[in-house]
């Protein structure tokens, strides 16, 4: 859910974006970013996460160099589609349910011969976490320019830009940050940010990231009209995630509310999507008896305790479940689902 006081300071008086207080508003919000991902320069944009993707892609690929991603799930496919448009994509596959580590990716890698490398730290589809840290440490030191698709990671999930070797990373608002949809937000790495300045032509307006680069640094403002009321309740997200102990504490109240959840759909015998060292810290897909059975629970759910959970994409899409346990969650919410679908299954 969106906290009450993240969605009512989006009421606030409206102020113009060519204002010292939008300037003002701007400049703490990619301050404290930066600070949280660990990047050189961070921004926020007014877009979906997919449209975030697409700003990296545009900005870091190259039409005559070539990428090599790593998908696992639907999400990962829509990343390979986003890099396809900008540069030649080789799509590295793996089983439905499994995840990336770099044992698995390093003869790719290798193989590849690959400019950039691209992926999701979270396979939402799933509820499946693959290890890029150890990947992107790997394709850094092939020289490689590596992009992360963290929309429903982070904060959720451990992260830092410097110590995974993230040239470009993003995420979504209205994911683990707890704030409405509408706004990606962007990080990039030193390096990323000399290859988007050295370029001579970015093929996009609204998204050529050395238009933001120079506007923020003239004035602290955007190219572009922002959409304002999304941004102070963006920066009411940052203040409840401040007040929570930050990052780290976000991390680790999502490890232990994702291992509760895991540790009750098995012991009511379900099995869980992910293997073994790969569960996702943000959501957990589970696997139901059959899709007869997977559909009386979404439905009943949602009917008898208004509680909604999705279907899994993919190679799961018909007997899989997924529950989400990110941002602002409680865990007698999480109890109250749990508690249910032990009732109706009499487990």
């Amino acid at each position: 859910p969106v906290l009450e006081e993240i969605r009512m300071a989006q009421t606030r008086e409206m102020i113009t974006h060519r204002s010292k207080e939008f300037s003002a508003l701007y400049e703490d919000l990619c301050t404290r970013l930066r600070g949280y991902l660990g990047a050189e320069e961070a921004y926020v944009l007014t877009c979906s996460g997919a449209a975030g993707l697409e700003t990296l892609a545009v900005n870091l690929c190259k039409k005559d160099e070539k990428a090599a991603c790593f998908p696992n799930g639907e999400f990962g496919d829509k990343l390979v589609e986003t890099m396809r448009i900008y540069t030649n994509t080789d799509a590295h596959t793996i089983e439905g349910g499994w995840g990336w580590n770099l044992e698995r990716a390093k003869a790719k890698i290798d193989e590849s011969d690959a400019d950039v490398l691209a992926m999701a730290y979270n396979e939402t589809g799933y509820g499946i976490r693959n290890h890029i840290k150890e990947i992107c440490k790997y394709a850094k030191s092939k020289g490689m320019i590596t992009i992360i698709d963290g929309i429903s990671a982070w904060p959720g999930t451990e992260f830092d830009m410097r110590g995974f070797s993230v040239d470009g990373f993003v995420t979504g608002s209205q994911k683990g940050i707890g704030a409405p949809p509408g706004m990606a937000l962007v990080g990039l790495s030193k390096e990323a940010v000399e290859r988007f300045t050295a370029r001579v032509f970015i093929q996009s307006y609204c998204f050529d990231l050395r238009k933001h680069k120079k506007r923020y640094e003239k004035d602290r403002q955007t190219p572009n009209t922002p959409a304002v009321s999304l941004y102070w309740a963006l920066q009411a997200a940052f203040n409840v995630l401040d007040r929570k102990g930050g990052v780290p504490a976000a991390v680790k109240r999502h490890a232990d509310a994702a291992a509760h959840v895991r540790k009750r759909l098995t012991a009511m015998g379900f099995g869980m999507v992910a293997e073994k060292g790969f569960e996702s810290n943000t959501v957990t897909g589970f696997v139901c008896e059959s899709p007869e059975q997977a559909k009386t629970i979404k439905d009943r759910l949602d009917r008898e305790s208004g509680i909604k959970i999705v279907g899994c994409r993919g190679a799961f899409k018909d007997n899989g479940l997924r529950m989400a346990h990110m941002a602002n969650f409680e865990m007698k919410w999480l109890d109250e689902c749990l508690d249910a679908i032990g009732k109706m299954t009499g487990k």
